[in-house]
């Protein structure tokens, strides 16, 4: 019920009922999508800034309790990884900027966080419910999506990440 309610929210959010959720599945094993967004300090990041190294791209929103509740596993993976070329960039689909940075600040979360207020690399990457996550190689290919609430810290997720290290 949770992720129906999720899916219903995030349509109604983007404005894009007709969305086929099955999209999302054409992107694995292409190169990712280039972006540039601002982070929550309004300073530009450009996605393929970031070849060469393993990224980890999560969409979220704040009023979303999965997208919350996986926040700390990504900040333990962070802390982990991120000397080993392991980029973490979390998408932020909220409205208002000022809940992000309200909630970044509280959670005081050390990877990059970007503001997607339009929802246009949302509708590129087709995400049609939130949480939802992109591995993405060196090469800039995205190597595998997830969507919903993981732990980033569990063995098989950590294996994933360190085979793409």
């Amino acid at each position: 019920i949770t992720l129906t309610v999720i899916i219903i929210l995030m349509l109604s959010h983007t404005g894009n009922a007709s969305a086929d959720p099955w999209a999302i599945d054409n992107l694995v094993g292409e190169i990712a999508p280039d972006f540039t967004l601002r982070d929550i300090e309004g300073k530009k990041v450009t996605l393929s800034d970031f070849r060469g190294k393993v990224i980890l791209l999560n969409f979220w929103a704040t009023w979303c309790p999965p997208c919350r509740n996986e926040m700390a596993s990504l900040e333990k993976l962070n802390s982990m990884y991120k000397r080993n070329d392991l980029v973490i960039i979390a998408v932020s689909t909220d409205r208002s900027i000022s809940a992000v940075k309200d909630f970044v600040k509280q959670l005081k979360v050390s990877f990059i966080v970007l503001h997607d207020e339009n929802i246009n690399v949302s509708r590129k990457y087709e995400v049609f419910s939130l949480p939802t996550s992109f591995l993405i190689d060196r090469r800039g290919r995205v190597v595998e999506r997830f969507i919903g609430e993981y732990n980033w810290t569990s063995k098989e997720l950590i294996q994933k990440i360190k085979d793409l290290l």
